[in-house]
C-alpha cells in the first residue's frame, strides 16, 4: 500500500483526481466527464492507499472523496455524479467562509477511510494571521509554474479535450507543488510521528501551538487522573485584574525613572490584557517601551561594531517565560498548584534531557509544550486560559530585565543597543567585561533565571524589529527587513535586496556588484496577491494601442527594462500602479534563458537597497 500526494479539480461539468506516489513518483490521474467515466477506478485506487497528503484536504478534498465513496457515486451516471460532487463542493466552500470553520473537522477522525496529512493545517495556514494559499507557496518556494485555474469552474460545457489539455496539467501542477512542500515539511512531520509513537498523541495535522497545548493536557490529565474532556472546559475568567497583585515582591529599583514605572503598574487595574500595558521610560538617554507582549527598546539606526577596545555582547534569558513560571511557581488557577510539578518535571526537565541526549524530536516537542503554556494562557479557547498567569509572566519578565538594565547602566559606562522581550544587547569596554558578568551573575542568583551570551563583531540596526548581527564566530542573525529566507506565510518579494544588504554589511561587497552578478532569477521576483473583487492588469503599448491584459489572483513578476505597467484595480473603482515608474515582466511560468535576456532593471533593485542604507546610515550614502 502506498502514500500519495493528491489534489482534486471540481467544475460544473468535469471532475479530476491526480495523485503522486511519494516513493515511486508514479502519477495517477482520473477523470469524470460525460464522455469519460473513471470514477470506479478512482474509488478503487483511493481505497487501496495507506495514506494521503494534501493541502487543505482535511476540510475540502477528503470530504469530497468521502462523499463520493459513501454515496456510491461511482455507480451512478456521469452527469448525476458530476452534479452531486459540484453541489457538495459548493457547500464545503460556503462552510469555509464561516468564522468557525477553522475549528471544525469536516469528517470525524474515527470515520476517515484513508488517513490524511494536511500540510495546510500542519503549518497553521488556517490561522487568519498566517493564511497562505498554495499559489502563494509556489511563489515562496520558487516553483516553476504559478498557475490559477485556467477554466471557469462554473462552465457547464467543458470538453474532454480541455480536461486533458488544460485541467489535468493544472491539477498535476498543484500536486507537484504540494509534493515539493511535503518534502520541505519532513522535519515537522517526523516530530509529529515521534510524539505519536511516544505519547499516542494523534497530532499529525496539529500546528505547533496545538501540539504543545495537547501534550500539556495529556500529561496533566495522566498525572492528576482528571478527565481530558472535562479539563478542556476549564477556564479562569477574570472580570478585572490588579497589576499590583501580579508583580513579584522582589521586584525593586533604585532609580526614580523605574520606580515611577513600578508605582504606575502597582496602582493599575485592567479588565482585559489586550493593549492594557503601554508605558515608556527614558533612562540615560535610552527609551524602554513596555507592552503586554514584552519590553522593547532600540538605539538609533546605524552600524555598531566591536573593536580592540569595545565589545558588543548580547544576553538572552534561557526559556524566559517557562523559566519565570517554574521558579515562581505560577499556574493557571483552575488547574491547581500540582500543575507546577507537571510543567517542570513532565515537560521542561525532560526537554533538557532530550536535548542533551540529542533526541531533537522529543526536545522540540517539549519545547512547543513549554512555550505554549504562556501563549495559550491568554487564549479564551484554551483550557490553559488565565490572564492573570499571562500578566504575571510577561509583566515580571519586563521588570526583571529592567532591573538588569538599571544595574548595568549605573555600574558601567556602556551603550545600550537593544532590549527585546527576553534579552539585552550592549556595547561595553572589554576592560569592563568582568564587572558585566559579575552583575549578570548576581541578577541570575536573585531572579533564579539563566542568561546565555553571544558576542557580536557587528550590529546593523534599522530598528528593534529590523537588524543584522554578526557573531564573533562569523554566524549572521537576520531580523525583519534583513531576513533572506522568511517563513512561508510572509511576503518574500525581491529577495535579492536582503541578499545584497547582507553581502554589503558582512563582506563589504557593493550592492551593485552583488545585484549585477546574481544569477538566480527567482530572487529578483516579487509577489502580488489580489483579494476579493480586486484584480491586476498589465498595460503594454503595442504599436499605437495600449493592450490591457487581466492577471490571475497570485502573480509573480520582476522589474524589467522592457515590459508592461502593472496596475492594481480595486473593486471600489480606483486604481494603483504597482512599483510606480517601472515596467515589469510577468513571470508566472519559468523560462530558462541567459540572464541578460531577462532584461532585469538592476537600477530598481539597487535603489531599493540604497533606501535601506539611507535609513540605516542616516543618509550618509548617496545613490550616485
Amino acid at each position: 500500500m502506498s502514500v500519495e500526494v493528491y489534489d482534486l479539480e471540481i467544475t460544473k461539468s468535469a471532475f479530476t483526481y491526480t495523485g503522486k506516489d511519494v516513493n515511486t513518483q508514479k502519477v495517477s490521474p482520473f477523470i469524470l466527464h460525460k464522455d469519460k467515466n473513471e470514477l470506479s477506478a478512482m474509488v478503487a485506487h483511493f481505497k487501496s492507499l495507506k495514506g494521503m497528503i494534501g493541502f487543505n484536504n482535511v476540510n475540502f478534498d477528503y470530504p469530497i472523496l468521502h462523499y463520493i465513496y459513501k454515496h456510491e457515486l461511482d455507480l451512478k451516471s456521469s452527469e448525476f455524479a458530476i452534479e452531486q460532487i459540484f453541489l457538495e463542493a459548493q457547500r464545503l466552500i460556503n462552510e469555509q467562509s464561516k468564522e468557525a470553520f477553522n475549528q471544525i473537522i469536516a469528517i470525524k477522525l474515527k470515520d476517515v477511510i484513508v488517513p490524511q496529512l494536511d500540510l495546510f493545517k500542519l503549518w497553521h495556514f488556517n490561522n487568519k494571521a498566517r493564511m497562505t494559499s498554495l499559489k502563494s507557496l509556489e511563489i515562496a518556494m520558487g516553483f516553476p509554474n504559478v498557475m490559477d485555474m485556467p477554466i471557469d469552474y462554473k462552465r457547464d460545457d467543458i470538453t474532454l479535450d480541455e480536461v486533458y489539455n488544460v485541467i489535468l496539467p493544472y491539477n498535476l501542477n498543484d500536486v507537484e507543488a504540494t509534493y515539493e512542500f511535503y518534502k520541505r515539511s519532513i522535519d515537522k512531520i517526523n516530530l509529529r510521528k515521534g510524539l505519536y509513537a511516544k505519547y499516542n498523541l494523534p497530532c499529525i495535522n496539529y500546528p505547533d501551538s496545538k501540539i504543545g497545548e495537547e501534550l500539556v493536557l495529556k500529561l496533566y490529565c495522566e498525572a492528576t487522573g482528571k478527565d481530558i474532556w472535562e479539563t478542556k472546559k476549564l477556564r479562569s475568567e477574570r472580570l478585572e485584574m490588579n497589576l499590583g497583585e501580579c508583580i513579584f515582591d522582589y521586584i525593586n529599583f533604585t532609580e526614580p525613572e523605574f520606580n515611577e514605572l513600578l508605582y504606575k503598574f502597582k496602582n493599575k487595574v485592567i479588565v482585559e490584557t489586550k493593549g492594557a500595558i503601554a508605558e515608556s521610560v527614558v533612562f540615560k538617554g535610552f527609551k524602554y517601551d513596555y507592552g503586554t507582549g514584552g519590553i522593547h527598546g532600540c538605539i538609533k539606526a546605524g552600524v555598531y561594531e566591536s573593536d580592540d577596545e569595545y565589545i558588543i555582547i548580547d544576553a538572552d534569558v534561557a526559556s524566559l517565560y517557562p523559566s519565570i513560571a517554574i521558579v515562581n511557581k505560577l499556574y493557571p488557577e483552575h488547574l491547581g498548584e500540582e500543575f507546577c510539578d507537571i510543567y517542570e518535571n513532565g515537560i521542561v526537565k525532560p526537554r533538557l534531557a532530550a536535548k542533551k541526549a540529542g533526541d531533537m524530536v522529543m526536545a522540540d516537542g517539549f519545547k512547543l509544550s513549554a512555550n505554549s503554556v504562556y501563549g495559550k494562557s491568554n487564549d479564551k479557547h484554551s483550557f490553559l486560559f488565565d490572564p492573570i498567569y499571562t500578566l504575571k509572566t510577561t509583566l515580571n519578565g519586563q521588570l526583571m530585565l529592567s532591573m538588569l538594565c538599571e544595574k548595568l547602566n549605573t555600574s558601567i559606562d556602556l551603550t545600550m543597543l537593544q532590549v527585546n522581550t527576553d534579552g539585552i544587547t550592549v556595547k561595553i569596554r572589554k576592560t569592563d567585561l568582568d564587572l558585566y558578568y559579575t552583575i549578570c551573575k548576581e541578577w541570575e542568583v536573585y531572579t533564579k533565571l539563566t542568561l546565555e551570551y553571544v558576542e557580536y563583531s557587528k550590529m546593523v540596526i534599522r530598528d528593534v524589529n529590523n537588524y543584522l548581527a554578526v557573531t564573533t564566530k562569523g554566524k549572521v542573525k537576520y531580523k525583519g527587513a534583513f531576513e533572506i529566507d522568511k517563513d512561508y506565510h510572509k511576503d518574500n518579494s525581491f529577495k535579492i535586496i536582503p541578499i545584497a544588504l547582507s553581502e554589503y554589511f558582512v563582506k563589504d561587497i557593493p550592492v551593485e556588484e552583488t545585484i549585477k552578478n546574481h544569477t538566480n532569477i527567482y530572487d529578483f521576483c516579487g509577489r502580488q496577491k489580489f483579494k476579493g473583487g480586486d484584480y491586476g492588469t498589465i498595460s503594454t503599448i503595442v504599436g499605437n494601442k495600449i493592450v490591457v491584459e487581466k492577471q490571475q489572483k497570485n502573480v509573480r513578476y520582476y522589474v524589467s527594462n522592457k515590459g508592461s505597467s502593472f496596475i492594481k484595480n480595486y473593486q471600489k473603482g480606483t486604481t494603483e500602479v504597482i512599483n510606480k515608474g517601472y515596467l515589469v515582466t510577468i513571470f508566472n511560468t519559468f523560462e530558462k534563458q541567459e540572464l541578460e535576456n531577462y532584461n532585469i532593471n538592476y537600477s530598481f533593485y539597487i535603489k531599493e537597497c540604497y533606501k535601506e542604507l539611507d535609513n540605516i546610515l542616516d543618509k550618509q550614502l548617496k545613490l550616485f
